[in-house]
Parts: structure tokens; C-alpha cells; sequence
């Protein structure tokens, strides 16, 4: 894995871990999942975090500003997961042989899904912790 995958990766997990509430980590990934996360929208990977409406495939973002996507963009790491999520689409893509946002969705997917374990293993600690301390 080069270097500027492993760079775009921390970006994303960052962003993952500290913008991103259970239920928000859900609707990411089946917007992911059913294809309709795309780069070029007010619903991207750092748009899902505020939006107030039901998440959107891809559109003409610059045609209008969406202040949901502003407000996600204010949030810490959002500048360097929003250029690392650009640059997923980009990163080993000769030729662009595969779609952009097909390829930023596949190396995303299995992030999501890491981050949803750790969350169910931190859990399950946090339970081990109460139970040993009652004890």
C-alpha cells in the first residue's frame, strides 16, 4: 500500500471515529453500499455527517449551496477527509479503468464496517468494565 493511501486512510478514519454518530456511521454506509454516495454532492462522505434530509446521489452541487454541507465542513479533519475521500477515486485508478466514485465507495466500504467494529468491541468492554467492577 503506498504512502498516500495510508495518509488518505488516516484522514478517513479520523473523521470516521470523531464526526460520526452510530446511527449517522449507518446511513453512510447503506448510502455506500446502494451506490448513491458520490463525490459531487451535498451528501458526500462529509455531508452525511449534518444533513437534514434524505441523503442524495449525486447532483449539481455547485448549482446551489447546501448549508448542511457548509456546517460539515466546518467540522475538525473535514478539509483532509474531504480530500482524502476525493483522492480514494484517484489513488491506483490508471487510466480511471474503474468509475471514480465505484472505486472511492469500494476502499470506503470496508473502513465503515472497521469503524462499526471497533465501536461494537469498545462497547462490549465498556460492558466486561461495569460487570467486573460490580463484581
Amino acid at each position: 500500500m503506498n504512502q498516500q493511501f495510508r495518509q488518505c486512510k488516516r484522514a478517513i478514519r479520523q473523521f470516521l471515529q470523531t464526526a460520526y454518530t452510530d446511527e449517522r456511521l449507518a446511513w453512510l454506509l447503506a448510502h455506500a453500499r446502494n451506490g448513491k454516495l458520490a463525490y459531487r454532492s451535498c451528501c458526500c462522505f462529509v455531508g452525511v455527517v449534518t444533513a437534514p434530509h434524505a441523503l442524495q446521489a449525486e447532483i449539481k452541487i455547485f448549482e446551489s449551496v447546501h448549508p448542511h454541507y457548509l456546517s460539515a465542513k466546518a467540522l475538525a479533519g473535514a478539509p483532509q477527509a474531504e480530500r482524502a475521500y476525493c483522492a480514494l477515486g484517484y489513488i491506483d485508478n490508471s487510466a480511471f479503468s474503474v468509475s471514480r466514485d465505484d472505486l472511492r465507495r469500494r476502499r470506503l466500504i470496508p473502513m465503515i464496517r472497521a469503524e462499526m467494529r471497533r465501536r461494537e468491541e469498545d462497547a462490549r468492554n465498556k460492558c466486561r468494565e461495569l460487570l467486573f467492577v460490580r463484581l
